[in-house]
């Protein structure tokens, strides 16, 4: 059986850009062979929520929006970053409300996990809102065009395609016992 591995030593690091977005590193590091593994990228993210939100007759209330990145219009949880000195549980109620306009009645903490490991600092909280009302209009960012749809939980699955937004799904449906 082999060693478990040992965390690198990051014997330099530059910092590559910073915006209000993401910072973005370059660290030098020597793993537990000596050997050097230069330049390794880091996105420095702040944390982000992801929440399954339920209506009081137990539908899933989705968004659909476009997602630069991959260049598709798609259909996921509420989610969207913590801001500076705000709790996951904070963020969880404000994004629900903004991407939204929904309130709930039950907000349940289902864990976090790494957004991705590999290179990102930061950790997807992961939240079942249950009881859900529309209570106002969305307030969306400028960049934001969102549609919100209810459709049945049961079948939702299928149409996530963010992994974290699927796990909040598997993570929601085993909360409830379905």
């Amino acid at each position: 059986m082999s060693s478990a591995p040992s965390p690198w030593r990051v014997v330099g690091s530059e910092l590559v850009h910073a915006d209000r977005w993401i910072r973005v590193r370059a660290d030098d590091c020597v793993d537990e062979r000596q050997r050097t593994i230069a330049p390794y990228y880091v996105l420095e993210y702040g944390d982000w929520i992801s929440v399954l939100a339920l209506d009081r007759e137990g539908h899933a209330i989705v968004v659909e929006e476009y997602r630069h990145g991959a260049g598709i219009v798609a259909v996921g949880t509420i989610g969207g970053g913590v801001e500076a000195g705000e709790s996951p549980d904070a963020a969880a109620v404000r994004e629900l409300r903004e991407e939204t306009g929904y309130e709930a009645a039950e907000m349940i903490g289902l864990g976090a996990t790494w957004a991705n490991f590999g290179n990102h600092t930061n950790r997807v909280h992961h939240f079942l809102a249950r009881g859900c009302v529309r209570v106002a209009e969305q307030s969306l960012d400028d960049s934001e065009a969102i549609a919100v749809h209810t459709v049945p939980l049961d079948t939702l699955g299928e149409h996530l395609s963010q992994s974290y937004h699927q796990l909040t799904w598997y993570k929601a449906m085993e909360r409830l016992d379905r």
